[in-house]
């Protein structure tokens, strides 16, 4: 909660050791957790809404009594996630003071209003002496609230409340059922991450970016996720298009970095805005704008909702003036960044992030080919509404090809520098550009079948940077390690290019990471070593899990699969699925296009379409 972390310990011991664990399963939002310690039996239930709610059942299943003592143990230091993430200092601890509150504990920052955490325990306090006759049970409820802020409720009513949320969710979100028994795991834990992760504003629901390092608004990554889950929930693109639109840049501020029509970074809360050691929103982020465009024409092209379309057309034209305008601060034809608080300011946000092949750092301003890419797609799908945008789109697919691509390896640079020099590093960026269509068609599938060549392709996916590169490090953040957002993506501009054996191959593969993981849930990132028969792939220590827009991935590579192509202005919709060893048949309900609900069943590469509502073709 405000990005602050409310709650740093949190134990519950047993005779002073903590319980083993001996299961786990999750049922709409529901964590159900077994133990054991020594003879006791202990049955966890827990969900999160407004705090963290536990209820512990003991019970003894043996013949002869038993005794134990019960610790509870908690503690809060209210440090904000930025300084625990390691992004800022950490600070001096303050003083945190245990008093009695009007519903149990509460822990304290001194001097502080909103740095409370009220703990409430039933049987009241943090010592119990537990005797358990065969086949008795003691249960001990334990409810942490964040400024306590909410009233505790009933358990059980709070916890039927949480299924029901999911279950709502869950009905309102297209199905996407396989034979393939582990694959449904993962596009079912996909959905119900989409759901944990999707706050909701004034303007809609909105998709933050991922648990425990950035539960709040980000820009690129909601952007990013609604797209990718547009057939399986329009609502979420329409909640992140609106509140992008309501917080866009409108002046210029060197400290926010924010600037007329610019679309924001992300959004902070907590000491560190109250402290002015970092912006409420920040708009540090050089592609999230041409984005904004790409994600209204990609609603609409999924929705045909012509009045989002007008209600955000002022928001679309100050995002077109931005890019024309300050996205281009040298005025060459290409959007760039300088740097300021984050170095590079692309998706691979990271310092190190773009090297020249000798290791050096780029001069700035810098322009990455993605960008470019995003506001091409951005350009042409706006277009299709507003004609007068086709010249535009059609000059920068021209000069990008020729200022971009590198003849000798055949590949797209990865950013042209300050004094225009190309940035050769082999890297995943291109794969962003296929998404994109800009790059001309032969070249489009040169640089396809590139993206899988052994040096990027790692059998889980494809690398963000070459293992000939002198900076190749398997467990870098963006210098080598693989992300499920970043090659769906790729395995989308694939199948746009024509690789169409490229495309499925890279979208199995993610698929299969994701479901190799015990929980079925695809974290943000993993590490780019060569996948090895019989291991799972080699986790990356730091990764969000869940994240959105791996759990939003997982779509756009079912929908690479599925071929789906969108044109809900003329009402067709395309199918045309790719034959894949992951599963033989697909049963589709609910898949939302053009307001309507469409079910299909796909065999192989073959469709079945179910009742069709009148005025949608689909093509197959």
């Amino acid at each position: 909660m405000d990005d602050t972390r409310y709650l740093s310990d949190y134990k519950v011991l047993v005779n002073g050791v903590e319980p083993e664990a001996a299961g786990l399963s999750a049922d709409g939002g529901v964590l159900v957790f077994e133990l054991t310690s020594g003879p006791l039996r202990i049955h966890l239930e827990r969900y999160l809404t407004g705090g963290l709610h536990d209820r512990f059942t003991f019970s003894n299943p043996g013949t002869t009594s038993y005794g134990a003592y019960v610790d509870v143990m908690f503690a809060a230091d209210f440090v904000a996630m930025l300084r625990v993430r390691g992004i800022l200092p950490a600070t001096a601890p303050q003083p945190i003071a245990e008093v009695p509150g009007w519903q149990g504990t509460v822990l304290r920052e001194a001097a502080s209003d909103t740095h409370v955490t009220q703990l409430t325990v039933v049987p009241d306090g943090r010592h119990h002496r537990v005797e358990l006759e065969p086949g008795q049970q003691f249960v001990l409820r334990i409810d942490v609230i964040p400024r306590g802020a909410a009233e505790v409720r009933d358990f059980d009513a709070g916890l039927q409340s949480v299924r029901d949320s999911y279950a709502n969710w869950s009905a309102e979100c297209a199905h996407f059922e396989t034979d393939n028994a582990q694959l449904n795991e993962l596009i079912e834990q996909s959905r119900s991450d989409m759901r944990m992760l999707c706050d909701s504003y004034p303007t809609g629901i909105y998709p933050t970016g991922g648990l425990p390092w950035f539960a709040v608004p980000f820009g690129r990554d909601a952007l990013f996720t609604s797209m990718f889950a547009l057939p399986l929930n329009p609502d979420i693109a329409r909640g992140a298009l609106r509140f992008l639109a309501e917080h866009q840049g409108h002046k210029e501020d060197a400290d926010t970095e924010e600037q007329p029509g610019k679309i924001l970074h992300e959004v902070r809360r907590g000491e560190v805005v109250e402290s002015g050691v970092w912006p409420h929103i920040l708009f540090g982020t050089v592609d999230a704008t041409p984005l904004f465009l790409c994600g209204l024409a990609e609603t609409h092209d999924w929705t045909g909702d012509d009045a989002l379309l007008a209600e955000l057309r002022p928001a679309a034209d100050l995002a077109l003036a931005w890019c024309f305008q300050y996205g281009d601060s040298d005025q060459d034809g290409w959007i760039d960044y300088m740097g300021a608080r984050a170095r590079n300011q692309g998706w691979k946000d990271s310092n190190d992030s773009l090297t020249h092949t000798d290791g050096s750092t780029p001069p700035s301003p810098a322009a990455l080919c993605e960008v470019q890419a995003y506001f091409y797609r951005g350009l042409a799908g706006m277009a299709r509404m507003w004609p007068d945008l086709k010249g535009k789109a059609e000059e920068i697919e021209r000069k990008f090809n020729h200022d971009f691509w590198m003849g000798r390896p055949k590949f797209v640079a990865q950013a042209l520098d300050g004094a225009h020099r190309q940035v050769e590093a082999i890297t995943s960026n291109p794969g962003h550009c296929l998404w994109a269509g800009i790059v001309s068609a032969g070249r489009a599938r040169e640089v396809g079948e590139r993206l899988m060549q052994a040096d990027l392709w790692s059998g889980w996916g494809v690398r963000t940077l070459s293992d000939k590169a002198a900076n190749y490090d398997p467990c870098s953040y963006h210098n080598g390690a693989v992300w499920p957002h970043d090659c769906a993506l790729a395995a989308a501009g694939m199948r746009r290019a024509g690789c169409d054996r490229e495309a499925e191959l890279l979208a199995r593969s993610i698929l299969e990471a994701g479901m190799a993981f015990p929980d079925r849930r695809p974290p943000e990132l993993w590490c780019g070593n060569p996948r090895q028969p019989g291991e799972i792939p080699n986790d990356y220590r730091n990764s969000c899990s869940p994240q959105n827009w791996a759990a939003a991935s997982t779509f756009s590579l079912l929908s690479t699969l599925l071929g789906l192509e969108a044109d809900a202005p003329r009402g067709r919709l395309r199918i045309s699925p790719l034959k894949t060893p992951l599963f033989q048949r697909m049963q589709v309900t609910g898949l939302h296009f053009k307001g309507e609900r469409i079910d299909f069943t796909v065999e192989g590469d073959r469709v079945k379409k179910g009742r069709l509502p009148s005025g949608i073709k689909v093509e197959t």
